[in-house]
């Protein structure tokens, strides 16, 4: 008795429901795309995209309403995809890290700067011990440093009360990569040539060289000199 009592709800509601059947020659002229166009789904579509037109033509009246708005919207999206399709991926820091450690694997130790030496090896240290991380930003990446490797099992490195606060986090930040360059290495690796170890017992005022000391008239003078032919004097002469 359930299932009759189904069976002749379902006939009724399909009987209220579908529209007065046209001709059996329509039927056989109606497709499948028109049954899709007139669907609900047809409709909807329909709907949908008659809003995006409104919504369009509102923001064509807007722009020429309010010119200068407009522009620094439209400059604001295009910088931001142009930031996003430049942004270096973590392929690109591996890659600067290594050109980076071979230029300064060229130079001696009493010759390579300590500054870049200790940052390419710390890079390295955290790298083999797996605690190197990247994140993309859309408009930057950023590489930093997390406290564990990913594959430990210890506590400390699972109890999610115990992991490094966001407070901490710019302090573990390692490098930020911005169109197309990672500045943090590129500043590191300035003067990779020049030990400033060599020069740190010197007094404050002979570390810092300006151009006026570099290029003045005694220097030139100095430089024309070596130039110039020995003088022996008559006495070491005889």
């Amino acid at each position: 008795m359930a299932a009759r009592s189904i069976r002749m709800l379902f006939r009724r509601s399909c009987s209220n429901a579908a529209p007065v059947s046209p001709p059996a020659g329509e039927v056989r002229k109606l497709g499948r795309w028109e049954r899709l166009r007139t669907g609900r789904m047809g409709i909807w579509v329909k709907s949908l995209l008659h809003d995006y037109a409104e919504a369009c033509k509102d923001i064509v009246t807007g722009a020429k309403e309010r010119p200068g708005k407009a522009a620094f919207y439209i400059s604001l999206l295009s910088g931001i995809s142009v930031c996003s399709s430049k942004s270096p991926s973590l392929e690109s820091f591996q890659c600067s890290f290594m050109e980076a450690s071979e230029s300064l694997l060229l130079l001696s130790p009493w010759t390579r700067s300590g500054k870049s030496d200790r940052h390419l090896q710390h890079l390295a240290d955290l790298t083999n011990q797996g605690r190197l991380r990247y994140v993309n930003l859309m408009v930057f990446s950023l590489v930093y440093e997390s406290p564990y490797d990913p594959d430990v099992a210890l506590y400390a490195a699972q109890c999610s009360h115990l992991k490094p606060r966001w407070s901490e986090f710019p302090s573990r930040v390692l490098d930020v990569g911005f169109f197309g360059h990672w500045w943090l290495l590129r500043s590191n690796m300035e003067e990779f040539d020049m030990n400033e170890d060599e020069f740190a017992h010197l007094p404050e005022h002979m570390k810092t060289i300006t151009f006026n000391d570099l290029h003045s008239e005694e220097n030139e003078r100095l430089f024309q000199e070596q130039y110039q032919p020995v003088v022996m004097p008559e006495e070491q002469e005889e």
